[in-house]
């Protein structure tokens, strides 16, 4: 299995992620390891195309936390009074300066907005582009890896009864 046909694996693969590769001093949130098994196979084509999602602050998070444990302790006042989606959309949604600052960064890329595909909330960002510009934008260099491990086999027994 190549690990560039899906695109997705590409994303997170691509190398140390600079932030938001804005200018200024940032910092890498996380580096990913590859998994055991895969190995580096080259660089992708400029052209492959690549799923990018964004995710936002979600600064309310704490309170549909809090929220979720309540309605599920049965000894809690609110047990099973569960919110809507309208409520949590909104508990998980990002302050407007956040969604202002991605849109920014976006468009500076030329990225506009009948290219992205947002959650209800607003809380993730989803595109789908060319490996040069995922580059370009995060500040980074993108390998293919694929996996040099034979997939496991899974057998069915399928009784008749």
């Amino acid at each position: 299995m190549r690990a560039d046909s899906s695109g997705l694996l590409s994303v997170l693969l691509l190398g140390t992620l600079n932030a938001w590769a804005l200018p200024g001093p940032h910092k890498v949130k996380e580096s990913v390891i590859p998994p055991r098994g895969w190995t580096k196979s080259g660089t992708p084509r400029a052209d492959h195309s690549i799923v990018l999602r964004i995710g936002l602050p979600q600064p309310n998070f704490h309170i549909l936390e809090k929220h979720l444990y309540e309605v599920s302790d049965p000894y809690h006042d609110r047990y099973g009074a569960h919110l809507s989606k309208e409520e949590t959309e909104a508990l998980v949604a990002p302050d407007q300066d956040s969604i202002d600052a991605v849109n920014e960064w976006l468009e500076s890329h030329d990225i506009q907005e009948a290219d992205l595909v947002r959650s209800p909330a607003k809380d993730w960002v989803t595109i789908t582009i060319p490996v040069s510009l995922a580059e370009k934008m995060l500040d980074t260099v993108s390998n293919s890896s694929r996996s040099v491990v034979p997939p496991s086999l899974t057998w069915q027994i399928i009784l008749g009864i």
